[in-house]
């Protein structure tokens, strides 16, 4: 089956809703950070945005005999997750860089998905690693989940190490301006899809 990149019928006017899922549960999470900077800038631009924190919201392990149709699931946290992913016009996903690759947890959401959930949806992939060498590694392992799930990777994605952020007693704070530059490039691309 092909799929194109032409917008959705009704979609030029509509308040868009992105979705965005922090695939960290770090006590303190630079991730999170990262995200949550970006759904502001979403929120300027006239975005619906909603955040999901794997660490607040954690989800059971995926249950292989609902794949087909993960709203059957009788878990109300999955058929929430379900739903607020199938109701975005974008997913944004963020994960931190674990043993070479996105997190167990981030993969375990996307397993509680359908197979084309991201049918039609761009996504975006942003995160963070120790060093600044590292911090792009689990982009091209989600960048394989995301076709998978038969949705588009936008271009810009966005890695950071723990220098681009202050450390508070109960949080980070994203600080590097070329890395806001960089969000705010994001926040644009996803705009320009669907203007």
């Amino acid at each position: 089956m092909a799929y194109s990149f032409r917008l959705e019928v009704g979609t030029i006017g509509k308040t868009m809703k992105a979705f965005l899922l922090c695939g960290s549960i770090a006590e303190k999470s630079h991730t999170l950070a990262l995200l949550k900077y970006i759904e502001e800038l979403l929120k300027e631009k006239g975005w619906q945005a909603a955040l999901w924190d794997l660490k607040t919201s954690p989800l059971p392990i995926a249950l292989p005999e609902y794949h087909q149709d993960p709203t059957l699931n009788s878990d109300k946290e999955v058929q929430r997750f379900v739903a607020a992913v199938e109701e975005s016009d974008v997913v944004i996903l963020g994960s931190p860089l674990y043993h070479g690759s996105y997190t167990g947890v981030i993969k375990n959401a996307l397993d509680n998905l359908r197979g084309d959930a991201f049918h039609g949806k761009w996504a975006a992939l942003v995160g963070n690693a120790g060093g600044s060498r590292a911090s792009h590694v689990q982009f091209p392992h989600l960048r394989q989940v995301v076709n998978a799930l038969v949705g588009y990777s936008a271009q810009t994605q966005i890695g950071t190490s723990k220098g681009d952020y202050q450390e508070f007693p109960d949080r980070y704070l994203l600080t590097d301006q070329e890395v806001k530059e960089r969000c705010e490039r994001l926040v644009n691309e996803l705009f320009t899809i669907f203007s």
